[in-house]
């Protein structure tokens, strides 16, 4: 029997790159053996969008998957691997205390314990945040600097952390957890999210759309693009259980720039891509809120475990914003 993978949050940003990057690709063990995939579940409360290309290993289910009714559904077969990706956004955790909790701990929970009345523990791939450290941070953060977030959206990514070194310890999963930066640029609308106020610099001006910067030029952030993750999620799946510690936790290796920096380069790129549409003009109108929390997160990631297991950053500012363009625009 092939491979059965779980993505949670699978028609999202990231993981629609991921179920992408696994139908490529399908699953290599650390030591290069080939293992075949049999089936990925792709789980969203989002509908699958009508008209997309199909492949027959793909199974869409639309549904909540913090659902006991629909993690009944989902584990009906055995899992053998679980990308867990889905969760709120930081500001509606912020602004919705309860339904933070629901999704991004109580799904936890209930996500953990599926995987615990399995017959074989399955490898379990969770992406944390930049989010989960907080406070007074030296200018460069590594894997084990203490995490004293400091939004409710943190707090539970540093809880589900320390979740799943539990279960990995008492052998219901084999958990690895990969903690994100700044991950750009998501296509379509803008949703809510500050991140995604990053990410609509790169994005508007390239779609002729005019935008705002609500930070500071100076505002050094640690950035990767959405290939990179999804190369990254794949590659942190595959080593055996000995080649990681007690700590599943790592930071991705990224790129840290100013945001004065990726305006430079987006206006530089898209003057060079020579569009037939002019670009949209960006203008800077500081948000005091929007700053301090951006503040609070790491300016650059030191990501020692990532490195050793061979994930890798995007090159550089033109690579990441030039990848948008090229499957995007």
């Amino acid at each position: 029997m092939g491979m059965r993978i779980l993505v949670t949050g699978g028609r999202g940003f990231i993981g629609t790159e991921l179920c992408r990057a696994l139908l490529a690709g399908g699953w290599v063990e650390h030591d290069g053996r080939e293992r075949p995939l049999r089936e990925i579940v792709r789980v969203d409360i989002a509908p699958a969008v009508a008209g997309a290309p199909a492949d027959p290993r793909l199974t869409e289910v639309v549904g909540d998957a913090t659902d006991p009714a629909t993690l009944a559904q989902l584990f009906a077969e055995p899992v053998d691997a679980v990308f867990a990706l889905g969760a709120t956004l930081t500001s509606e955790a912020e602004n919705d205390f309860t339904r933070g909790l629901e999704v991004n701990l109580q799904g936890m929970l209930r996500l953990l314990d599926a995987c615990r009345t399995q017959a074989a523990a399955p490898r379990f791939v969770f992406t944390s945040s930049i989010a989960a450290f907080g406070g007074p941070l030296p200018e460069t953060v590594g894997d084990d600097l203490p995490r004293t977030p400091q939004t409710s959206y943190g707090t539970q990514k540093a809880i589900a952390e320390l979740l799943i070194n539990d279960a990995t310890r008492r052998g219901f999963i084999d958990g690895r957890v990969l903690r994100l930066p700044i991950v750009v640029t998501r296509p379509g609308a803008p949703v809510p999210s500050i991140s995604d106020r990053v990410a609509a610099i790169v994005r508007e001006p390239l779609r002729g759309q005019d935008t705002v910067c609500p930070l500071q030029a100076q505002t050094l952030i640690p950035l990767a693009s959405v290939q990179a993750v999804a190369r990254a999620l794949v590659a942190l799946a595959a080593p055996p259980a000995s080649a990681l510690d007690a700590n599943r936790a790592m930071n991705l290796p990224s790129l840290s720039a100013t945001v004065g920096e990726l305006v430079t380069t987006v206006e530089t790129l898209g003057q060079w891509r020579a569009w037939d549409r002019p670009m949209g003009r960006i203008e800077w109108q500081p948000d005091p809120a929007m700053q301090a929390v951006v503040e609070q997160w790491p300016r650059r990631f030191d990501s020692e475990r990532a490195r050793a297991l061979g994930l890798q950053a995007d090159a550089s500012l033109h690579e990441l914003i030039g990848q948008f363009i090229d499957h995007h625009l």
